[in-house]
């Protein structure tokens, strides 16, 4: 059985990987952080709602047949389409302090969002983990006393 196959579960990939990506972002952020003339970077905000929205078919109350598409086994690898494989695009933060050498990262802000980034993953991971013992009571291989 594939997992990704129920909305929920294919929404609750798409946020961890996204939480993943961001992540990636926002160390890179802390790590230029002292670098003359670095932009800080930040990702697209994620609709979570909107995402599981999306992959229910729920506009119109309807599920759709899952549609079959190449995939990759390595974030390195290129996608179908030519970019890399479900990674968002960084892109420059607007509207940021500036230091005298140029660097637009507030390290302040940047460990805010790390942690605001790991509560979230930590919440994500635990959704997972009810939905997955949620399963197993329905098939009968867990929740026994």
């Amino acid at each position: 059985m594939d997992l990704t196959s129920i909305p929920l579960m294919a929404a609750l990939k798409k946020r961890m990987q996204w939480l993943h990506s961001n992540q990636s972002v926002l160390s890179q952020n802390v790590a230029h952080a002292d670098t003359p003339g670095y932009k800080a970077q930040e990702l697209e905000k994620q609709d979570f709602s909107s995402l599981v929205d999306d992959l229910s078919g729920s506009e119109k109350g309807m599920r759709t047949a899952p549609s079959t598409k190449l995939r990759t086994t390595d974030a390195r690898h290129m996608a179908p389409g030519g970019s890399m494989a479900d990674s968002p695009d960084a892109k420059e933060m607007k509207g940021g302090e500036e230091s005298p050498t140029g660097n637009t990262v507030v390290l302040e802000e940047e460990m805010l969002k790390v942690a605001d980034n790991q509560m979230q993953y930590g919440m994500v991971v635990n959704l997972y983990k009810k939905n997955m013992g949620l399963l197993k009571i329905a098939l009968g291989k867990g929740g026994g006393r």
